[in-house]
């Protein structure tokens, strides 16, 4: 069940962009869509410090820090994913007697995540052009909502004369103020959902993996018939692959257009070496949070950190 041969019969399929723009509404986030929104911010630092000498370490460190809390979201959702994986299998056991997937379809969803035996990552990467994509759409909307005064007209829009003012005030509040994030998580789903349609009507194989259906989909898999936690790990590994690669094709986008946009520029040796000195010095901080046993330690982790 990939999103691609799903999408094949119509383009932007409606659980794909209805489920993200309730993600929205129930003021969740999808964590793969964080990283093209810090792209901005990393493109701030690379102009205030683009004449420092310690430009190379500072971009590594600030490349660690987003790495580490984007691998801290991608965990919850895949968590969450995986968790409704189970319910939902363990429901349809519990109501029909048997498995959710039969054997087939189990072996067709570890062969759609893995990247030894399919195109995962090249799919992976599929997903994550759609995500800057999103993020710049996203961005379009905001300013179109302050541009037109979106707030304000749909105050006085004829149409919803009908609600009483308190709550017509509060909706064009909402829209206003949520106005790209809608649209962006609308927009994302439709991109998603046309992408193997394109492929199939091309002749292409375009298809797309995305960290939160591949969990879901492992979670299926593994839960309907359990072989292991071996199998089960190795599957995990391949959706946190995933999910890597969704995080950095979007923020590598984000990044070059934010940087173009500020005419500023980043040596690429510079950059590397100086997140391969962090990495052979604290490789565990790219994932995980300094442990502070003191309030010396404290002061001192923070001195390094503004550095």
């Amino acid at each position: 069940m990939g999103a691609g041969a799903a999408a094949r019969g119509g383009a932007g399929q409606p659980e794909l962009w209805l489920g993200f723009v309730l993600v929205h509404l129930l003021h969740f986030t999808i964590a793969t869509k964080q990283p093209a929104m810090t792209a901005a911010s990393f493109a701030a630092e690379v102009e205030r410090n683009r004449h420092g000498k310690a430009l190379g370490r500072k971009l590594a460190r600030l490349l660690r820090d987003v790495n580490r809390s984007q691998w801290g979201a991608v965990w919850g959702n895949v968590a969450a994913a995986l968790a409704t994986a189970f319910a939902i299998t363990a429901l349809a056991l519990a109501v029909s007697g048997q498995a959710l997937l039969s054997s087939e379809q189990i072996a067709s969803q570890l062969k759609a995540i893995s990247p030894l035996q399919s195109l995962a990552l090249f799919y992976a990467a599929i997903a994550g052009v759609w995500l800057f994509c999103a993020g710049i759409m996203a961005g379009f909307f905001d300013n179109r909502a302050d541009h037109i005064r979106l707030e304000r007209r749909l105050v006085g829009h004829p149409a919803l004369q009908w609600l009483s003012p308190a709550r017509r005030e509060r909706l064009a509040h909402y829209l206003h103020h949520n106005y790209g994030a809608l649209a962006g998580n609308f927009l994302f789903g439709v991109l998603l959902g046309m992408t193997g349609y394109l492929g199939y009507l091309l002749g292409l194989p375009l298809d797309i993996r995305h960290v939160a259906f591949s969990s879901a989909n492992l979670g299926f898999a593994s839960f309907s018939d359990f072989q292991g936690w071996v199998g089960f790990l190795v599957g995990l590994s391949c959706v946190m692959l995933i999910g890597f690669v969704n995080l950095w094709v979007s923020f590598a986008l984000a990044l070059m257009v934010a940087l173009r946009s500020r005419g500023c520029r980043i040596e690429p040796g510079t950059l590397l070496n100086g997140v391969k000195e962090e990495f052979l010095r604290e490789p565990l901080r790219f994932f995980l949070p300094r442990v502070r046993s003191s309030r010396k330690g404290d002061s001192g982790a923070l001195r390094e950190d503004r550095q």
